[in-house]
């Protein structure tokens, strides 16, 4: 597929694909309308895609980030613009030709396909995003013990990121003090590399914490575009990311909640807690287009107390995914140590059992006892 609006430019394009004997199956002398050109690269079995991209920059990446998810895009830009170029890779472009030649476009080619057959043996990480239905519900307990967790289970690295700017609890609760958070991140993306992601983060239980704002006044906004491109930035290095947001409405208006693998939802059977759920369920349908990916999380769930399992599948018509253990105390003295709960107590189980749901991996097999010892059991039990 080639698109590619300056006449010059397109003719010589054509020239150098048919000398190295390449069928295009679409050209194109402009720019396609938004949402045509996945549509027109599907529709003509298209596998790589030679974009102009200085004619129009701006619609240029539009249609990268549209058709870079369908095929690899090949920037096609005469002159020497590194932001230019920078911008491109943003938004997905791979690979980049300055000047059509039959050996440049060859040796792109080549790369192209060495690079999509790394990628065939190496799996983009898994995105969780964990989301509280009614503030207080504790979901940034369960992100930072989530990711705990992965990382325990093999998930390796892992990323915590805390997405909420008003509480920050994932550095509070882990007794982290960044120099730098996600909103350094937005400021300094464009020149954003591998050294400078590692001064950004912060090391913590084997795990890379990427916190929140010191300040609560900080407004860290973020467009769907840019949530796009960071979650591929992040998957790209992490085997496993645990997000941290405020609520439904930052997960879906941000994108995040589109993107991820899993979305979190968590509450509690308290009345005020499944009403405020139920809301934020309808809204997370309006912009979340696959809702397999709803997971709701039931934490500190006591049977004494608040509505019945039967009674919060009614007020949310929705199956619990897992279901949290209240140990409250457990968890506290863990806050004021600043340190995950013990993987042995009540919640540490329940979170290790999410884990496995999540990850697709079976429960350890408890070791039967042999016959010898058996029979020395019940006979210590006959003895006593």
């Amino acid at each position: 597929m080639v698109v590619c609006p300056q006449p010059d430019f397109f003719r010589r394009m054509q020239a150098v694909l048919a000398e190295l004997g390449i069928e295009q199956s679409c050209t194109l002398g402009e720019y396609p309308r938004r949402g045509e050109g996945a549509v027109l690269a599907k529709r003509n079995s298209s596998n790589v895609c030679f974009l102009d991209v200085t004619t129009n920059p701006e619609q240029a990446q539009e249609l990268i980030s549209e058709l870079a998810p369908v095929l690899p895009v090949v920037a096609l830009h005469p002159r020497d613009d590194a932001d230019l170029i920078l911008r491109c890779l943003r938004r997905g472009a791979c690979e980049f030709v300055a000047e059509p030649t039959a050996e440049a476009v060859d040796k792109a080619l080549e790369r192209i396909a060495h690079t999509r057959l790394e990628a065939a043996h190496r799996q983009p990480g898994s995105l969780y995003c964990v989301v509280p239905g009614k503030p207080g519900c504790g979901a940034s307990t369960l992100a930072a013990h989530l990711a705990v967790q992965l990382r325990k289970s093999g998930a390796d690295p892992v990323l915590l990121v805390d997405g909420d700017h008003l509480t920050a609890s994932i550095a509070f609760m882990l007794k982290l003090k960044p120099a730098f958070h996600l909103e350094d991140v937005l400021r300094d993306w464009a020149r954003m590399d591998e050294d400078l992601w590692k001064r950004l983060t912060v090391r913590a239980f084997d795990l890379d914490v990427l916190a929140a704002p010191e300040d609560p006044t900080t407004r860290t906004e973020i467009t769907r575009q840019f949530a796009s491109e960071l979650c591929a930035f992040w998957r790209e290095r992490y085997e496993a990311v645990v997000l941290d947001l405020p609520d439904v409405r930052s997960a879906a208006d941000c994108g995040f909640a589109a993107v991820s693998d899993s979305v979190l939802l968590v509450t509690t059977n308290e009345l005020a807690a499944l009403q405020a759920t139920r809301r934020g369920i309808r809204y997370l349908d309006s912009g979340l287009a696959d809702r397999t990916k709803l997971r709701l999380i039931l934490n500190r769930s006591t049977p004494v107390t608040g509505l019945q399992l039967e009674d919060v599948k009614t007020a949310l018509s929705m199956q619990p995914f897992a279901i949290l253990c209240n140990d409250y105390q457990v968890i506290q003295e863990a806050v004021l140590e600043g340190k995950p709960v013990p993987a042995a107590s009540r919640y540490g189980s329940s979170v290790q059992a999410l884990c496995r749901q999540l990850t697709h991996r079976p429960a350890p097999v408890k070791k039967s006892q042999s016959w010898l010892s058996s029979l020395l059991n019940k006979k210590a039990a006959v003895s006593q």
